[in-house]
């Protein structure tokens, strides 16, 4: 049975993943499309917690 990551914790792990890549001071080709596809990662974890937050506030 798999452990679920709630968005929470998938946010700050991809923050603290994008601060690392961020303080990499010879950057290669592979590190900057690791570094794209985190910030694509984290912008739909965002979505997802808005759209959540938007749901919570129809639904009193």
């Amino acid at each position: 049975m798999r452990n679920r990551v709630t968005l929470h914790e998938q946010r700050k792990w991809l923050l603290a993943a994008l601060r690392h890549l961020r303080g990499i001071k010879q950057m290669r080709p592979d590190w900057g499309r690791l570094y794209a596809r985190s910030l694509v990662k984290l912008v739909l974890v965002e979505m997802k917690l808005e759209q959540l937050e938007k749901q919570k506030e129809v639904r009193p």
